[in-house]
């Protein structure tokens, strides 16, 4: 079978990806608080934007709700653990920025999670094998398929079923960063590519003037 279905799907979500990128930025995101504190990469929602109400699980089966979000600094990144590039590389990354940011207080020390987009196959057991592979305190978060898409639509994460010739599939998803402040909500995006020292310095600036 031709591969171009394929790569012609990629380069739709691809498209779509970027096109609800700059939507978002044009229409939810300021970028002067961003310039006032001299942030490299990450972009300021002004004001910070409430999370919606969701209901999901984390990797040892316990509850997830919008209040295991509040009284800490939260990096969300949307993933799945089949993921062969994208989610190993920003996991990765982000365990480099944790490490460069263990000198903060711990309350402003950051709450790493992956949030599945492949909730059918990403069960609580296999998301904590997954992410303690590249931190002992990163966190995962899947449920059922209603309240996954509930949630990435409600907060602009674009995400597409990609079916392959061997009859499985893979998902295309966004590669943004969410900050989610003490509050529970949405405080900046971190937009690809990742540098660790770069997310690290930004995310150090955000916490301390907020």
């Amino acid at each position: 079978m031709s591969r171009l279905p394929s790569i012609a799907i990629a380069a739709l979500v691809a498209i779509v990806a970027v096109a609800s990128g700059m939507l978002l930025a044009r229409n939810l995101l300021g970028n002067e608080g961003a310039t006032q504190l001299g942030l490299a990469q990450a972009t300021l929602l002004t004001p910070p934007r409430p999370l919606p109400q969701f209901a999901l699980i984390d990797q040892s089966g316990a509850p997830f709700t919008p209040e295991r979000l509040k009284n800490r600094w939260s990096l969300l990144f949307f993933g799945f653990t089949r993921c062969p590039d994208v989610c190993p590389l920003t996991l990765g990354v982000l365990a480099q920025a944790q490490k460069a940011l263990n000198d903060l207080p711990a309350a402003k020390q950051p709450q790493i999670i992956l949030v599945s987009v492949d909730p059918q196959r990403d069960n609580p057991a296999q998301l904590a094998s997954y992410v303690k592979f590249f931190s002992p305190s990163f966190g995962g978060v899947t449920g059922t398929q209603d309240a996954i898409e509930e949630l990435t639509g409600a907060l602009g994460v674009p995400v597409a079923i990609n079916k392959l010739p061997n009859g499985d599939y893979t998902v295309d998803h966004s590669a943004a960063i969410f900050l989610v402040d003490p509050n529970g909500a949405l405080h900046a995006l971190f937009s690809s590519p990742h540098v660790p020292a770069v997310i690290a310095d930004d995310y150090r600036r955000i916490v301390t003037a907020g």
